[in-house]
This record gives C-alpha cells, structure tokens and sequence, in this order.
C-alpha cells in the first residue's frame, strides 16, 4: 500500500482539515511540519512543493487538499467491521474481498471497484 506523507505548517487551517479528512477516511499517514522542520521543508521545496497542505502518496505530489486526487491515488479503501466496527484496509481493484476482522473474526464481503 503505498505511503502517504503529508506537509503542514503550524498555522495553516487548511492544514487542519486534511488532517481531519485523512483521519475520517482512514488513511494512515506520516505529517511533517515545514514550520517546525527544515528537513522536511527542504524536501518539500526540492519537489517545487510551494504551499502546505502538501502531499505525497506514493511517487505522486499533491498540493492542497484536492479530496478527489487523493482519494484517486490512495490504492485501498478502509471498511468498518459490520460486527464490531474496527477498521480494515482493503486494496482497490479486487472487486469481491471477503475480509475476516482481526478483532473480532467476524467474516463479511466487500466489493471494491475493479480499476
């Protein structure tokens, strides 16, 4: 599954938001704060990244909260047990998964789209 960076700054509200989408979808992801970091803003500016939020997911960058793209690049979706509700990543594109729950064994089908 590939692996989603994200850029903030302190201060950015916008920064906030993705935050708070990234979380509410599931993803797992790895902040790094330009304002607090200057490795990260180096590596940020080295990718003619000029503004924060800025992603990148995999070997794509995305700059600003473009919830479509996103979404277009991140190669699994997270589906909540019907049971329990823990949450599991599912990779896009296999169609028919059946998924058992690691929490509670449960065992239910999820239909991904086929790419």
């Amino acid at each position: 599954m590939k692996e989603i960076i994200m850029f903030t700054s302190s201060t950015c509200p916008h920064c906030k938001s993705a935050r708070a989408y990234l979380e509410e979808r599931g993803y797992k992801y790895t902040e790094k704060n330009v304002q607090l970091d200057p490795v990260a803003r180096q590596e940020m500016m080295s990718r003619k990244m000029m503004g924060v939020p800025a992603f990148i997911i995999g070997d794509e960058s995305v700059v600003g909260l473009d919830r479509a793209k996103i979404d277009a690049l991140i190669d699994y979706t997270v589906e909540s047990c019907p049971e329990c509700h823990h949450r599991t990543r599912v990779p896009k594109g296999k169609g028919k998964v059946k998924i058992t729950c690691k929490k509670c064994t449960n065992e239910f089908i999820v239909h991904t789209k086929i790419m």
